[in-house]
Formats: structure tokens, C-alpha cells, sequence
């Protein structure tokens, strides 16, 4: 039989569920502090990037610049990226140096910041970019997790999808998506378990900056990071930060929150619109080759009886 806990830190309060299958209350990472208390953690690092893009990190070295982008208005970060250079190792077995770019951000209205930042990158590197992109928000891909580039495809399915999303069809790079609003807790496979701790469900606290999550874990680097999320959680100076970010939320939400939803709600259409177009497309095109083989079929019987 469950029963509830309150713990207090500071100047928030979050619950904490004890049963017999008993949860811990961890931060959510889609927050910048949290995020970036995560990857600080360099066994973790590997372990998130290798993960979703599915290979072996041989080696991981975080580049000593962090890049952000700060509102004046509450001084919290609204679009987090942090770059590492890696040494990948390929199913041919070759190993290959690469740049991986994780991107954080929460807000529609930052996805354009991602292009002029991975511009900039183009003119300079000497390796070839992969970007991965953790969201607070939803593109019009049905997939929680999926890869693009040069097709893209579900990361947890391997299945193919058909994507018709502004942002990612102008890509040029190859870039890996996590949308956090559409992951469901399942922790069947790694995979699954690494997206569950970024599923935005099971709020632990009224503000969503805490979660509720399994403490029953068989993979040790999912165990490391729910124990560093655990800490975050409590930390009193990480909290200052939070608060920050809370700031700039209700901020967006105030100013930009109807005109995002709207945006969504149009492009969405947008893109069930094209998909339903290139559904046409193919069925003209496949009518049109069975319309040339019946042609073919009629010349050959017709140059037949001319003999």
C-alpha cells in the first residue's frame, strides 16, 4: 500500500511516492541547469550520445565552450548547446572523429536559433557535424525519437518514417531528434529507458521541475544518472537557476504561448496536407507505369495479328 512523503528544499515542495515498487524523485532534465549538471558527467555523456545515435563512443571530449542564449528579461537560458568532439566507432568497425552538437531547447520560437548556430560551425570544423536535439516542444513527427539525413527514420523501430517538417526537411547535416512531449515511460530496452527519464510525465512537484522515476534499474549508467538527477534535485543553488527558467517560461507562455500553439496547430495541417499529396503523387505515378505496361501489352498483341 502506498503512501505519500513530503519533502521540502528550499522554497519548493515535491512528493515522493514509496510502494512496494518504489519511485525517487529526480529533476527533469529538459531543464538547461539540469541538462547540463548531466552532461558534466563524461561516463554519462557517452553513454546519452552513444545511445541514440547507436554506436560506440570510444572517446568523448567536451569542447570548453558552452553556448546559450540568455533572456534580458529574466536571465534564465533559452536554448542550451554543448559541443564535444568524439571519437565514433562504425558497425564497418572503422572509428571515425566527428563534432556532436547537443541542442536543448524548450520553446518553439528558438528552433531558427539552431540554424544560425550550426552555421557558423560549418565554416570552421574540420569534422563532420552530427546534431542531436532534445525538445520541449513537438515538431509534426509522430516519432519521440527519430534520425534524419539523408532519409529519416524512427530510432527506436528502425522503420523508415515519411517526414514533411520544415525544420528538419532544411537540414543539411545528419541530426538525431528527441521530442520529450511524446515519449512514454516504457523501459524495456536502453533506448527506452534513456528516453524515459526525458518523458515529461509523472511531475513529482507542481512547477514540473522534479519527476517520479523507477528506482529498480539493471543498466548502471541509467542507475548514475537517475543518482545525479536525484542530487539535482535537491540542490539549493541549482534551484536558483530553476527559478530562472520557471521565470522565462511563464514569460513565453504569457507572450508567445497562444501564437506557438497556433503555429503548431497550422503546420501540423500543413504537413498532413502534403503527406495526403505525395500519397496522390505515388498513386498517379503507379497508375501511369500499370497504364504503360497495359500500352506495351496492346502494341505487342496488336504487332502479333499484323503477322
Amino acid at each position: 500500500m502506498s503512501r505519500e512523503k513530503i519533502a521540502r528544499s528550499d522554497n519548493y515542495t515535491v512528493k515522493k511516492r514509496v510502494s512496494s515498487n518504489e519511485n525517487v524523485v529526480i529533476a527533469n532534465p529538459i531543464y538547461d541547469a539540469v541538462f547540463k549538471r548531466l552532461l558534466e558527467n563524461n561516463k554519462i555523456a557517452k553513454f546519452l550520445i552513444g545511445t541514440i545515435l547507436d554506436c560506440k563512443i570510444v572517446s568523448l571530449k567536451a569542447e570548453p565552450v558552452e553556448h546559450s542564449k540568455i533572456d534580458e528579461v529574466s536571465g534564465a537560458q533559452t536554448l542550451y548547446r554543448k559541443d564535444f568532439t568524439a571519437a565514433i566507432k562504425l558497425k564497418t568497425g572503422e572509428t571515425k572523429t566527428v563534432i556532436i552538437e547537443m541542442q536543448k531547447a524548450k520553446n518553439l520560437n528558438d528552433i531558427d536559433r539552431f540554424r544560425d548556430y550550426l552555421g557558423g560551425e560549418y565554416t570552421k570544423s574540420k569534422h563532420p557535424i552530427i546534431a542531436i536535439y532534445i525538445l520541449g516542444f513537438n515538431l509534426t513527427v509522430s516519432s519521440p525519437a527519430f534520425a534524419a539525413y539523408p532519409e529519416c527514420f524512427d530510432i527506436q523501430t528502425n522503420k523508415k518514417i515519411n517526414v514533411k517538417d520544415r525544420f528538419v526537411e532544411h537540414l543539411t547535416h545528419k541530426a538525431y531528434f528527441v521530442q520529450t512531449k511524446k515519449i512514454k515511460q516504457n523501459l524495456n530496452t536502453k533506448l527506452d529507458a534513456l528516453l524515459s527519464i526525458f518523458a515529461q510525465d509523472n511531475f513529482a512537484s507542481q512547477d514540473k521541475t522534479t519527476k517520479s522515476f523507477p528506482t529498480e534499474q539493471s543498466i548502471p549508467e541509467i542507475k548514475e544518472m537517475i543518482t545525479v538527477l536525484q542530487h539535482a534535485a535537491a540542490d539549493k543553488e541549482l534551484r536558483k537557476e530553476l527559478d530562472k527558467e520557471l521565470y522565462y517560461q511563464r514569460y513565453v507562455e504569457q507572450t508567445f504561448g497562444e501564437a506557438n500553439r497556433k503555429i503548431e496547430e497550422l503546420t501540423e495541417k500543413l504537413a498532413d496536407k502534403d503527406v495526403a499529396i505525395a500519397d496522390k503523387d505515388a498513386a498517379i505515378a503507379d497508375k501511369d507505369a500499370e497504364n504503360k505496361q497495359l500500352r506495351l501489352q496492346i502494341a505487342q498483341l496488336q504487332a502479333k495479328f499484323k503477322k
